[in-house]
């Protein structure tokens, strides 16, 4: 940094910055990393007692149980929106436009599929609350990972397929 008092010669930013170090000068004293709280549970016992983390290795439990979530709730979602969308064209073309004028049994059959889509949206966010909590923590990333993007994936994949077969159906 230059002075604004031109009547001493100051040094310029670049003769400052010669003036560095060209590396960060090591610690002076030993940097030592406090053990988990996990892994302070087992000091008690005094057997085997390790402080390097491996006692500390988490379980991928969690990731699973979101893809697994993840996995019921897009096959879940697609096929209700096979069977509707297969359903809906010769409903409308047998019986009318308006939902009302279809049978009892197409109404109760397709608020049925829709309850499961339902269903399957509250599966679905489940799944990623629980991909995001295995991620983060650790238990299970990459599967957490997985869960996420299958069930972001879902609604479009089941969407898609209900408004494609519904216009092929009618």
């Amino acid at each position: 940094m230059t002075s604004t008092d031109f009547s001493y010669p100051q040094p310029t930013d670049d003769e400052l910055a010669a003036q560095q170090p060209r590396v960060p000068a090591p610690p002076v004293h030993p940097v030592y990393a406090s053990p988990r709280p996990d892994d302070l549970a087992d000091t008690h016992n005094g057997v085997n007692t390790r402080m390097d983390g491996a006692a500390s290795v988490k379980s991928p439990a969690l990731g699973k149980v979101a893809v697994a979530l993840s996995i019921v709730a897009m096959a879940l979602s697609l096929a209700a929106s096979v069977i509707l969308g297969v359903t809906v064209g010769p409903s409308e073309a047998a019986s009318g436009y308006y939902f009302t004028d279809t049978p009892g049994w197409y109404q109760t059959l397709a608020t049925v599929l829709v309850g499961v889509q339902g269903l399957c949206t509250c599966l679905g966010l489940t799944g990623i609350i629980l991909g995001i909590t295995a991620a983060v923590t650790g238990r299970g990333r990459t599967p957490g990972i997985i869960a996420i993007a299958i069930a972001a994936i879902a609604p479009f994949v089941s969407f898609g397929t209900f408004v494609a077969l519904a216009f092929i159906a009618a």
